[in-house]
């Protein structure tokens, strides 16, 4: 694990001054780590914003877009239980309840439960790796956090596409290796992939994952952005690469 990575679960610590997260999660199963911060820092979402996080976890991407922009409005979909309601807990311990909003639901069906072309934004950081790809976890919902056994990302991309309204744009991160695909699958949806950033443990490291951004309707022409490196040598993370933790002030396990 990271030094970057290991921060993003450190033990719990007292808010910060400059008012950071507090964000709790089951003490087994999946445990989010550095992905959603990154994901959270690569989006810019525009003033009075909607914003759907799809695969929203315990909430971790939704609550820091919602704390960094006042004005937006953050509806999350969670398949699993215990992290839906990890998801609403967060969202009330960072007073934050009453503008992030967290369903339990399957998002591969959320289209008939939420609005169509309603949202401005969709954020997801979904499992990486296809089904019956790799040893998979023998728990079962670690297992589905890490490989695509609910949804895939054609599945992602219909429904961003569905909830979307035209101009709205999709935010994701995911492994470089499978960019082809992720672009395929936005494409065949309508959407247009606009920015790219991928991101590395060391300087001189291949990418690891890719920060992605696509938009509905879109105009062809993408634009990629500086390589985000996390380490110095010897393993110090960057400060470019703690940067997205700033609002993180608890990583607490119950």
């Amino acid at each position: 694990m990271s030094r970057c990575a290991s921060h993003a679960r450190a033990r719990p610590k007292p808010r910060t001054e400059s008012g950071g997260l507090r964000l709790a999660q089951p003490a087994r199963g999946y445990r989010y780590s550095l992905d959603p911060f990154l994901l959270a820092d690569f989006c810019v979402p525009r003033r009075g914003e909607r914003i759907l996080d799809l695969g929203a976890g315990v909430g971790v991407i939704g609550l820091l877009l919602a704390s960094r922009n006042p004005t937006v409005r953050v509806t999350g979909v969670e398949l699993h239980p215990e992290r839906a309601r990890f998801a609403a807990v967060n969202a009330r311990a960072n007073a934050l309840e009453h503008r992030c909003v967290f369903i339990r639901g399957d998002l591969r069906q959320a289209p008939r439960f939420l609005p169509p072309e309603h949202f401005h934004r969709v954020v997801a950081n979904p499992p990486f790796r296809r089904a019956g790809s790799g040893a998979a976890s023998p728990d079962e919902e670690r297992a589905g956090a890490r490989h695509e056994l609910t949804f895939t990302l054609a599945d992602l991309a219909a429904t961003a596409a569905a909830l979307l309204r035209f101009g709205g744009s999709v935010c994701a991160i995911h492994l470089a290796e499978r960019l082809p695909e992720i672009f395929c699958s936005f494409a065949a949806s309508g959407l247009t992939p606009k920015q790219l950033r991928l991101v590395t443990p060391y300087a001189e490291s291949m990418p690891r994952l890719c920060l992605v951004s696509a938009v509905k309707g879109g105009r062809p022409g993408l634009s990629i952005l500086p390589q985000l490196v996390l380490h110095e040598p010897g393993g110090r993370c960057r400060r470019e690469g703690a940067a997205p933790l700033q609002d993180h002030a608890a990583g607490e396990t119950v």
